[in-house]
């Protein structure tokens, strides 16, 4: 009798065990899992870090490539701006030099009229 209640006790015990070691498995594949999603969830983040970082040179370099080209326009703005400045000099200067012309002719005409007078006067 003691021998059976002690197999009996050996039976349970092992049964426990097996039980245990059944748990432990099971939590050991659950947690296996859950590593792997864990893995798979930093892969991709380290992807998107790498896309992100590719899109911020990108950027980068628009954003170079439209500094230069801003530089340029400006370049070129501020070149326009000289022309237009000598042309309007040129322009101004047209007109003295127009003005000066027609005062010149008036002085001219006049002259003549005074010539045509005196040789009238002379005549007379």
């Amino acid at each position: 009798a003691h021998s059976d209640a002690c197999v009996a006790n050996l039976q349970l015990e092992k049964e426990t065990l097996l039980k245990s070691i059944e748990e432990s498995s099971n939590q050991q594949r659950e947690l296996n899992d859950r590593l792997a999603h864990f893995d798979a969830c930093v892969a991709n983040l380290e992807s998107e870090k790498e896309s992100f970082a590719r899109s911020i040179e990108e950027l980068s370099n628009q954003k170079r490539e439209f500094n230069d080209c801003l530089a340029s326009s400006n370049a070129r703005v501020a070149s326009l701006q000289l022309e237009k400045e000598k042309l309007l000099k040129s322009i101004n200067q047209e007109h003295e030099l127009e003005e000066r012309l027609a005062h010149s002719d008036a002085c001219v005409a006049n002259l003549q009229l005074e010539k045509e007078t005196l040789l009238k006067s002379i005549e007379e």
